[in-house]
């Protein structure tokens, strides 16, 4: 295991926010668009744009107001759960619930242009219901999305303007359902994994969904002892163009696996989890911060692990070689000013030599300015809601790591 790998903190000052889903890219105009989440009622989503180039950070949007809602009559749009995909200068991506009651509206598809800086609302997916898991098949320009709740599978089609949804019943409403949709760009079909081991697809061609009778992750490696609520189902999935394969991995396991649809060939590969969880045989909660690198041949992955000398929880920048079936740890994740982050759940490889994620980050100051409005907003204004043993809370920032495998 190699390490520290350093990283810095961007600070955007929003003091509402409390976690990221997915939703981070560095875009063509070289700049990082990311959303903050928020579960408090009084605010929502923000999206954010920092500029690597000066340093320049801006708030790009309240996604509440962009949508047209009253957070005072209806539930925010809390956060982005998706990626954000670029076409011809367009970032598209799906919003979802913080907190959730039937006034929420539901999850809205949108896009913003680089060039005007506008949103384009293309309205609700489903009514009430956040769109948890998001994808775009950019090429045929469609976007996908499993709802939550409810469990609805819903597509919005860019070019036409249709959209369609099915309430499936091919899995039980639990909490830790799909999170993650892969589109075959061969064919246009989508698929997701349900909670009784199977895979569901969309059928592009039939316009239609169903259930494979093959392959099934039910061999006994994907089953390891799981809380009732999370089940066997991958956390994320991503598709290789020059392997011709999905990559995903699983939940609490951090397996690699690979996913063929057209052969039903489902291989697991390696173990990405960090390389103190490997060692010693321990599960941590999987992140949703799984990437390729450009040329689609290698996984990038945020993997959490437990310190072996303090016992304190940390943050691994897990790199994969496909072809050469190469593992490395590249070490804990360490601010500049020796903060260690925690709870990723959104990485991008960027096109500048950087990788850039957001995540947790303890905030020890509790009676400093910041640390106060932080406890307001998000602790009720409670100290002994902080967590009293260690007197932190948490900020939640983009950071910014030089990527270890740049011009190798």
């Amino acid at each position: 295991m190699d390490g520290p790998v350093t990283g810095k903190m961007i600070d955007a000052g929003f003091t509402y926010g409390d976690s990221n889903y997915n939703a981070i890219i560095q875009a063509s105009d070289g700049n990082v668009y990311y959303v903050i989440c928020s579960h408090n009622k009084k605010s929502g989503a923000h999206m954010f744009r920092y500029n690597p180039r000066n340093g320049e950070i801006k708030v790009v949007g309240d996604l509440t107001q962009v949508v047209g809602e009253d957070r005072t009559k209806v539930i925010c749009q809390g956060k982005v759960h998706s990626d954000i995909y670029e076409v011809e200068g367009k970032l598209y991506f799906g919003t979802h619930a913080g907190s959730w009651d039937m006034t929420y509206p539901g999850g809205h598809f949108l896009c913003y242009d680089l060039k005007t800086e506008k949103f384009q609302d293309f309205g609700i997916g489903v009514p009430n219901q956040g769109l948890v898991a998001m994808t775009m098949d950019t090429k045929r320009m469609r976007m996908y999305a499993v709802t939550w709740p409810g469990y609805t599978f819903c597509y919005y089609d860019v070019a036409t303007g249709k959209k369609k949804s099915w309430a499936t019943s091919f899995a039980p409403v639990i909490m830790q359902g799909p999170r993650s949709i892969g589109i075959d760009p061969r064919t246009g079909n989508a698929y997701w994994h349900n909670m009784d081991d199977t895979i569901a697809s969309y059928n592009f061609e039939k316009d239609d969904i169903e259930t494979l009778s093959n392959p099934k992750f039910d061999a006994p490696m994907f089953h390891i002892p799981l809380d009732k609520s999370v089940g066997c189902v991958w956390r994320s999935i991503r598709w290789s163009e020059p392997m011709q394969r999905f990559y995903g991995t699983m939940y609490y396991s951090d397996w690699l696996f690979s996913y063929e649809p057209k052969t039903a060939d489902l291989e697991i590969i390696d173990r990405v989890a960090s390389a103190p969880n490997r060692k010693t045989g321990k599960t941590s909660y999987s992140t949703l911060a799984f990437e390729l690198s450009k040329d689609g041949k290698t996984i990038y992955y945020i993997a959490p692990g437990i310190a072996p000398k303090d016992s304190t929880e940390e943050l691994h920048l897990v790199t994969y070689n496909i072809p050469l079936r190469h593992y490395v740890d590249h070490g804990a994740i360490v601010l500049d000013d020796g903060r260690k982050p925690r709870y990723c759940q959104g990485m991008e490889v960027g096109t500048d030599g950087s990788v850039y994620c957001v995540a947790w980050i303890p905030f020890t100051d509790l009676k400093s300015e910041k640390g106060k409005k932080i406890i307001e907003l998000l602790y009720e204004g409670k100290p002994t809601l902080v967590a009293e043993k260690s007197g932190t809370i948490q900020e939640i920032n983009l950071i910014k790591i030089k990527d270890p495998l740049a011009g190798k």
